[in-house]
């Protein structure tokens, strides 16, 4: 399965969340139909820094909602401080 970077994704595209998994500090919403049999997470129906009324208007009661959102210091390992 291709993981893709933001400048492989566009709204409307059928994904699976574990594909966004190298996109960093930014917001992306996944919708589904409830009554889809896709295999597929979702469409992607948001992308931004920030969840706004445009992302807001997704969630429905006929949508399956994922929200993902990968945060780049989760990614840093041994991090060390000056005290």
């Amino acid at each position: 399965m291709p993981k893709y970077t933001l400048s492989d994704i566009s709204k409307g595209m059928k994904v699976y969340k574990e594909q966004l998994s190298e996109i960093h500090d930014i917001w992306i919403i996944l919708y589904k139909p409830k009554n889809s049999n896709m295999k597929e997470d979702g469409f992607i129906g948001f992308i931004g820094t920030e969840p706004n009324a445009e992302s807001d208007a997704l969630y429905s009661e006929d949508n399956i909602i994922t929200p993902v959102y990968n945060d780049s210091i989760e990614n840093e390992e041994d991090i060390f401080y000056d005290e």
